[in-house]
């Protein structure tokens, strides 16, 4: 791992010594998909009575700023235009050139977490209860490094210093209170598998032009208008190992990604009769096998005087234990589902629309479609060992107003997801899948301790997966560069089935509906899933806000309050937190 920065470093010089020349601008530049530039646009688009601009991200330089151009600065507000002149300026920064034309940066970035909260049982020793999650948890240290060769690259690295997934999923809820400091609970005793040797968490190369770019490596993935989440690809992933293609223009986008995973042969086992468990955890000197990718392309149009957005989006996962790639499938223009190749792939299909009918109001909603009956086939609820249905609905009404030198937003969102969405495949009970099953369920790859590796799976989808109705309200003020102010209030009723359960044929007596109260199937993980007896119920009342002291650094709090009723689908038992996050961050 200590080549890893030396590699990139070269290739960038080689680059540079090619295709480098003095003074030329360069927008390849690739902004993460939580970007504050993206999230100011999006504030924009709706005060000015656009649609939303493209929810497909991680973004060029190139694209925000045609995204920018598109909106008349002349029509906004004074407050509005203090921020349109702020995000250009901030896509406008050049970096230093060196003397043969190639910019580069070097940036460090420090922070100080402290995480207390009141209950330390086992219910809260997990990422998901809490408020404050992996994906907002910052590194102890930062180093991030930037190189810009020419005219038509960038490159992208970062080594972070701060502690192992693992654990600190287990000290951390563990005690009252803990810190992302190194060796924090025993600095006397400071073990080398403390610290996460899982770094970089974003590492690639890109090359672009005028309306379009191309990125090659490690980043995070989010397509889709969802505060809760997304139907096909959720921000709830660490990483994406992928490459993803772009091309766009003033009314229509055309996206293509595929993302790799470890294959389930890796950390499932398989009998005779196709039936797969888990196998347990494996280290680094396993060999891994097998080939898992998510295949997607997503065409987003803009309608209507720009007041109305759409985007189709199809999905496939595929799959092959023998670890091969069938490179005729690895056609961006194809119609997917019509390969009908069930053993080695599962089709997905979306569809988003979002609505501004004037200015400050945004409608917004996603339609995915996993599996359905077509005419001719078996309808669940109705025939005989027909396939249970799997689909999720999302939809919601964002607002921004511009007020003094900041933005006033809210939005309410409500989901509803199948029973079976994103499952498939369990063994013998399934013909129309490999043996481990063809779901949209998947690994990231950890390094925990010495010679052990973990594969900690999570939805690719809706983070919350099938079979829940979720709610959330939001709202809040933000003046950039200096403060904000939020409150959120979330509420969940999530059923039986979770990422484990087994895909099963459904008959007119066991078709379900969500939330289910009974788990009716075998399940991959818990062999005592029978017992789950009632629909578990979240209620989340939370609050965070942030102060910029001066340049380059700012302090923030988050304050949570979390209810659990019926906490592992066990009807009466219960589960209540109070969790309290202070940070301090310096970067420059």
């Amino acid at each position: 791992m200590k080549k890893v920065p030396v590699v990139v470093l070269l290739v960038a010089i080689f680059l540079g010594g090619v295709y480098a020349s003095d003074s030329v601008v360069n927008d390849q530049k690739i902004y993460r998909v939580d970007s504050e530039c993206f999230e100011a646009i999006r504030y924009l688009y709706i005060i000015a009575g656009h649609a939303q601009p493209s929810s497909s991200g991680p973004w060029s330089a190139d694209e925000l700023k045609k995204m920018l151009s598109a909106l008349d600065r002349d029509s906004l507000s004074k407050s509005a235009k203090e921020l349109y002149d702020t995000i250009a300026g901030e896509l406008s920064i050049v970096p230093k050139n060196s003397e043969n034309g190639v910019g580069i940066r070097f940036g460090v970035e420090a922070n100080l977490e402290i995480y207390s909260h009141t209950n330390t049982s086992p219910a809260f020793q997990e990422w998901e209860n809490w408020g404050y999650g992996l994906l907002s948890r910052r590194p102890m240290l930062n180093f991030p490094f930037e190189t810009w060769p020419g005219e038509h690259f960038y490159g992208y690295f970062e080594l972070s210093i701060g502690n192992s997934l693992k654990p600190t999923m287990s000290t951390i809820g563990a005690s009252h209170i803990n810190t992302n400091i190194l060796g924090f609970e025993n600095p006397l005793d400071f073990q080398i598998s403390e610290l996460s040797m899982n770094f970089p968490y974003r590492a690639f190369v890109a090359a672009g032009g005028d309306g379009w770019s191309l990125q090659l490596g490690r980043d995070r993935l989010s397509w889709g208008n969802g505060v809760t989440g997304n139907m096909v690809i959720g921000d709830n992933l660490i990483y994406h190992n992928m490459v993803r293609f772009a091309t766009y223009g003033k009314n229509f986008k055309y996206t293509f990604v595929a993302s790799f995973f470890p294959h389930k042969m890796n950390y499932y086992s398989s009998d005779s009769l196709g039936n797969w468990t888990y196998a347990g955890d494996g280290d680094q000197y396993t060999t891994v096998k097998g080939l898992q990718m998510f295949m997607g392309h997503r065409l987003e149009g803009r309608f209507f005087s720009d007041r109305l957005g759409f985007a189709l989006t199809e999905g496939v996962m595929y799959s092959s234990e023998e670890g091969v790639l069938d490179l005729q499938v690895f056609n961006p223009a194809m119609l997917w589902h019509n390969y009908y190749i069930n053993m080695n792939a599962n089709s997905i299909l979306a569809f988003d629309l979002d609505y501004t009918p004037m200015r400050y109001l945004n409608i917004y909603g996603q339609w995915v479609i996993d599996e359905f009956a077509i005419p001719g086939e078996a309808v669940p609820g109705v025939d005989e060992s027909a396939s249970p249905t799997a689909m999720g609905y999302l939809l919601g009404v964002r607002s921004s107003y511009p007020l003094k030198h900041g933005i006033l937003y809210g939005s309410l969102e409500g989901a509803y997801t199948d029973p079976y969405l994103y499952l498939r495949g369990d063994g013998a009970n399934d013909e129309t899948n490999s043996s481990y099953g063809i779901n949209f369920v998947v690994a990231v790859r950890n390094h925990s301790q010495v010679d052990n590796v973990t594969y900690d799976e999570q939805f690719l989808g809706y983070r919350f997966g099938g079979d829940a109705i979720v709610a959330n309200l939001n709202g809040g003020y933000k003046r950039f560069g200096a403060w904000h102010l939020e409150g959120n209030l979330f509420y969940m009723a999530h059923g039986t089935h979770d990422m484990w359960t087994c895909w099963t044929k459904v008959t007119p007596d066991t078709n379900e509906s969500t939330p289910t109260s009974t788990h009716h199937s075998e399940n991959h993980r818990d062999d005592d899933a029978q017992d789950r007896n009632a629909v578990s119920h979240t209620f989340v009342v939370g609050m965070n806000g942030g102060y910029v002291l001066a340049t380059g650094l700012d302090i923030f709090a988050q304050v949570d309050s979390i209810n659990i009723w019926n906490y592992g689908n066990i009807a009466g038992r219960t589960a209540f937190d109070v969790q309290l996050t202070l940070g301090l961050h310096y970067a420059r």
